[in-house]
C-alpha cells in the first residue's frame, strides 16, 4: 500500500507568495536605523519588555504559527521593528484539533525554531485581541548568535487539548515565513518532510450553502444594521454574496455556552453585519492566491474558498450545525430581481 500521509506542496504558492511579498515592500516605511537603537539601547535579555524613559513600551514576541509570514503580519496591520529567527529550547509546537492551530508545550530536551518579532504594546495588546484563544507566557530563546532573550508567546487556554494536523494552508504559511526570516534549512526541511497535514482541497471539492431562499434578497443597509449591537436584532453576516443569521448564544448552563461566548466576542466586532469575505481573506491568508489589498482583488475560486472554510469551521467549532441559518442573498448593484423580492425593513 502507497503512504497515505500528505506532505505539504509549497511549490504551488510560491509564485504567488513572491508576488505578494513584492506588492507589499513598496507599502512598508523603513524605520530608520538610529530609531532602532534608540529602542534597543534600554533592551534587557533578561525581560520581554523595553520600557523607554517617556514611557513608550515594546514587546519581544515569539510567532510560532502565521505571525511567522510577512503577509500575515501585514494583513493584520502589525510592522515589527525587528525580527529575527531563534531557537526554543525545552518546548515542541503542536496542532490542536479540530482546527490544527500551532500551540507550544514544554519538552524538556527537544526544542522548535520560530521568528522574534519586537512590536509596540498598542500592537501587542492588538494582537492579545486576535488571539483570544491564548494566553501569553514567558520563554527564553536563542538567537543563531547564541544569545539568549526573555520573550512572550502564545499558548492555548482551550481544555481538553488534543494533537491534530495543521492545514497544510496553514504550514504552507509557517513554512514561507520561516524561509523569509532565515529560520535554518534544517527545521524548515524537517516541516516539509514530516509534518503530515490536511490536504488543501481541489476548487471542485469546496462546500456551499444550499437551500437559499430565492426571494429573499438584502440591501447592505438592512445587513449593516445587523450588527450584533443591537439586542433586539440577530446579528448577520455576509459570505459569499449569501446572508447567515446568528442564533444567539445557548444557555449558561449549556456545555458549549463558553466556547460560543468566546466565539461571538470575537467575531461580531470583526464580522457582525458586514460582507466577511475580505476580512476572513486577511485573517485567514491562503499563500495559493496573491494578497488581497481590497475586496475587488478577491477571485470567485477565492470567494469560493472562503465559503467553504467559514461552512467548515462553524461546524467543527460545534456539535451541531444549529447556530447558523441561510437566510436570503446580498442586493447587490447587479443583481436581476423583482422588487417584490428586496427587503428593505
Amino acid at each position: 500500500m502507497g503512504d497515505s500521509v500528505h506532505r505539504l506542496n509549497t511549490s504551488l504558492s510560491d509564485e504567488n507568495f513572491k508576488q505578494s511579498c513584492a506588492s507589499i515592500r513598496d507599502k512598508l516605511v523603513r524605520l530608520d536605523q538610529s530609531f532602532i537603537n534608540s529602542i534597543l539601547e534600554h533592551d534587557d535579555p533578561q525581560k520581554a519588555e523595553i520600557v523607554l524613559p517617556d514611557g513608550r513600551q515594546f514587546i519581544w514576541y515569539l510567532a510560532i504559527g502565521s505571525m511567522n509570514n510577512p503577509i500575515s503580519l501585514y494583513l493584520r496591520d502589525l510592522y515589527p521593528i525587528v525580527s529575527y529567527p531563534v531557537v526554543c529550547p525545552n518546548y515542541r509546537v503542536v496542532f490542536r484539533s479540530p482546527s490544527g492551530m500551532a500551540d507550544i508545550e514544554p519538552d524538556p530536551g527537544t526544542e522548535f525554531h520560530g521568528v522574534v518579532h519586537l512590536l509596540s504594546n498598542d500592537e501587542m495588546a492588538r494582537l492579545d485581541k486576535m488571539e483570544s484563544m491564548y494566553r501569553r507566557i514567558p520563554v527564553n530563546v536563542i538567537d543563531y548568535q547564541d544569545q539568549s532573550h526573555l520573550v512572550y508567546a502564545y499558548t492555548t487556554i482551550i481544555p481538553k487539548k488534543t494533537v491534530g494536523l495543521p492545514s497544510e494552508r496553514y504550514l504552507d504559511i509557517i513554512v514561507k515565513g520561516c524561509e523569509y526570516y532565515n529560520v535554518r534549512p534544517e527545521y524548515i526541511n524537517r516541516l516539509k518532510q514530516k509534518q503530515a497535514v490536511v490536504p488543501r482541497k481541489q476548487s471542485q471539492e469546496f462546500q456551499s450553502f444550499t437551500d437559499i431562499p430565492i426571494d429573499a434578497f438584502f440591501s447592505t443597509e438592512e445587513l449593516a444594521r445587523h450588527n450584533g449591537t443591537d439586542p433586539t436584532l440577530p446579528m448577520w453576516v455576509c459570505i459569499n454574496g449569501k446572508i447567515l443569521e446568528y442564533s444567539g448564544l445557548p444557555t449558561a448552563d449549556h456545555p458549549e455556552y463558553e466556547e460560543q461566548r468566546r466565539f461571538y466576542s470575537f467575531f461580531q466586532p470583526l464580522y457582525g453585519g458586514r460582507q466577511a469575505d475580505y476580512g476572513v481573506a486577511k485573517g485567514l491568508y491562503e499563500p495559493l492566491y496573491k494578497i488581497p489589498l481590497n475586496e475587488e482583488d478577491l477571485s470567485d475560486e477565492h470567494h469560493a474558498m472562503i465559503e467553504d472554510t467559514f461552512i467548515t469551521m462553524t461546524t467543527k467549532s460545534s456539535q451541531n450545525n444549529s447556530y447558523w441559518k441561510l437566510i436570503g442573498r446580498l442586493l447587490r448593484p447587479d443583481t436581476e430581481f423583482s422588487t417584490s423580492h428586496v427587503h428593505l425593513n
